[in-house]
């Protein structure tokens, strides 16, 4: 039931953030968003999917590489098929495509699934540091609009709702007396509120640095950390080779999709393939950074969600397909 719970709670998480996309948009501009999907050049679009099949293909082999020292030698057309069984599992299930591929290779390459899963946070740890970095790049190079997107998106948001609740006396009230029971509940259970937040930040911080000490044993870091960059240079280039799809978007620089991959992550983490939040993210950005209009924003933002769905939905049912046409099951060892 609690399994359920979280399905569905994502999943209106998604559908809710579609609506906020849309409940504004009208007749006009709905005739605009049309015109802008039909006179749009797909030739830049069918580039950026397969950018995106490069990508994944990087991370398959990546992954190929972390598994090698522990002495499994899965098949590179293995390793990509479970990735893409993955990718597509995220979409029904939220975080489940980590369990899934792992399994998989459990399945039709006898990699114990341990094994597996542990390569996976591995790979996870290096991609949030990865993050990091390309976020303090991009914090470097464009701080003025970085700190625009947080300002208009966050802290001019919260600021007008704050002072408007606070005119509200009965809200004040109701605050003060709510603030002042948890201050005394916080106080009655402070050692086990500093037991926990400790043993959880312990915890995370000793798994990401495992994560990143694991590259270590693989033969050839080099090569690992080329794979590595391979990765985030496609997903980058993903997003930028789609601007020169839509005439108004054309002139955006490759750093302009570095912000857009930055902080499309996190409506990736957010929901489901990033559903809805994806949309929402870069919608926002292109119009209140970079002053694109509501239309192109919202027909590139879906023309790069959308692309990258349907060739996940096509390439992991067809990656399913041939997993089980092109392998026999294999029998763990005893």
């Amino acid at each position: 039931m609690l399994n359920i719970l979280k399905i569905l709670f994502f999943l209106g998480l998604g559908i809710a953030l579609i609506w906020l996309a849309l409940r504004k948009t009208t007749d006009q501009e709905f005739a605009n968003i049309k015109t802008s999907f039909l006179t749009a050049n797909y030739f830049w679009v069918s580039l950026s999917i397969l950018i995106t099949g490069l990508s994944h293909f990087f991370r398959a082999v990546r992954w190929k590489i972390l598994l090698k020292p522990l002495g499994h030698t899965p098949k590179t057309s293995n390793t990509f098929f479970a990735v893409m069984v993955g990718y597509l599992a995220n979409f029904a299930i939220h975080r489940m495509g980590e369990v899934t591929r792992c399994g998989l290779l459990t399945t039709y390459e006898k990699v114990p699934f341990t094994a597996g899963f542990g390569t996976v946070i591995s790979e996870r740890a290096f991609d949030v540091v990865c993050l990091l970095i390309i976020f303090f790049a991009a914090l470097g190079m464009e701080f003025d609009r970085i700190y625009g997107i947080a300002n208009n998106l966050i802290f001019h948001t919260i600021s007008q709702k704050f002072h408007s609740l606070m005119e509200k006396q009965t809200f004040v009230i109701g605050a003060g007396i709510t603030l002042f029971i948890i201050a005394i509940a916080m106080f009655y259970f402070r050692k086990k509120i500093q037991s926990l937040f400790s043993t959880k930040v312990k915890g995370f911080l000793n798994g990401l640095w495992s994560g990143l000490i694991s590259i270590k044993n693989v033969d050839k870091p080099v090569w690992f950390i080329v794979h590595t960059i391979l990765i985030w240079t496609m997903y980058v280039l993903q997003v930028y080779v789609c601007f020169y799809a839509f005439p108004e978007t054309s002139h955006l620089s490759i750093m302009v999709a570095v912000v857009i991959v930055v902080f499309g992550s996190l409506g990736v983490i957010a929901t489901p393939g990033g559903t809805g939040a994806y949309q929402l993210i870069v919608i926002q950005i292109l119009m209140s950074i970079y002053l694109i209009s509501y239309t192109s924003a919202f027909a590139f933002a879906w023309a790069v969600w959308t692309s990258q769905f349907i060739f996940i939905l096509f390439t992991g049912f067809l990656s399913l397909l041939l997993l089980t046409l092109l392998n026999k099951v294999a029998k763990p060892e005893e």
